[in-house]
C-alpha cells in the first residue's frame, strides 16, 4: 500500500508539473510581449518646412526637414489589457546607401527632433556632438527623428544631425546628391531591444520633389 501510495504521489505531481507548463509558457510570452514595440513611420506630417526670419542666421532661406515619427504601440485586442513597458532612452542610427551604385554610403547619428538646438546649449554643444540626447517614449506616444534637411536654392541635400549645427547646417560628408537612396533607420532602446526599418530617399532639384518614404 505504500507503495501505491509513493506512486500515486509521484503522478499526481507529473500531472501538477505537466499542467503547469501552458501557465509557465504563456507567462513568458506576456513578459516578452510586453517589451516596447516600435513602429517607424515616414509621412508628411513628421516634416517641418520652414522659412526663418531674424534673428535667425538663416533669415529668409525656406528650409525643409524630412523627419520620421516613432511610436511605442499598444497592444490591441484582445491583449489591450496588457501593459506595454516605456521605450527607455533611444538612440537611433541613420545608414544612407545610393540605389544603383557600389558606393558604400555613410551612417550617422540620430537627432531628435525634441532636443535642445546647440546653438542654445554652447557649453553642452561638443558633448552632444559625440553623444545626442535619447528619448524615453512611453507606450502610444510618439518621438520625432530628423533625417535630411534641403534648402529651397540647393540642389543637393544634407543628412541632418547635431553635426548640422557646426557646418553652417551643410555637413559635408552628409551631402546627398541628386537621385535616390536606400535608408536605414535603426532604434535601439534601453530595455535591450533595437527596431530598424528600410525607407526609400528620392532627391530632386526641388523640395517638392523631394520624399521620403517607407519602402513597402
Amino acid at each position: 500500500m505504500a507503495e501505491w501510495s509513493s506512486i500515486n504521489i509521484l503522478i499526481e505531481l507529473l500531472i501538477a508539473f505537466v499542467g503547469s507548463i501552458p501557465a509557465l509558457l504563456f507567462a513568458l510570452w506576456i513578459d516578452k510581449q510586453r517589451m516596447p514595440k516600435l513602429e517607424i513611420i515616414a509621412s508628411e506630417e513628421a516634416n517641418a518646412d520652414v522659412t526663418y526670419t531674424q534673428p535667425n542666421l538663416h533669415a529668409g532661406e525656406r528650409w525643409k526637414f524630412f523627419r520620421v515619427t516613432v511610436k511605442n504601440k499598444p497592444f490591441t485586442r484582445p491583449f489591450s489589457w496588457i501593459p506595454r513597458q516605456t521605450a527607455e532612452n533611444c538612440n537611433a542610427k541613420i545608414e544612407f546607401s545610393e540605389i544603383g551604385t557600389n558606393q558604400s554610403g555613410f551612417s550617422m547619428l540620430g537627432r531628435w527632433a525634441s532636443s535642445p538646438e546647440l546653438p542654445f546649449i554652447p557649453a553642452q554643444a561638443v558633448l552632444k556632438l559625440f553623444h545626442p540626447d535619447p528619448v524615453t517614449i512611453p507606450v502610444n506616444e510618439k518621438e520625432t527623428l530628423d533625417v535630411i534637411a534641403k534648402y529651397e536654392n540647393d540642389k543637393e541635400a544634407y543628412g541632418w544631425n547635431n553635426e548640422a549645427y557646426f557646418n553652417n547646417w551643410r555637413t559635408p560628408k552628409y551631402k546627398l546628391e541628386r537621385g535616390k537612396y536606400r535608408v536605414k533607420i535603426s532604434i535601439a532602446t534601453q530595455n535591450g531591444v533595437t527596431f530598424a526599418e528600410n525607407f526609400e530617399l528620392s532627391i530632386s532639384d526641388k523640395i517638392e520633389d523631394t520624399h521620403l518614404k517607407n519602402v513597402k
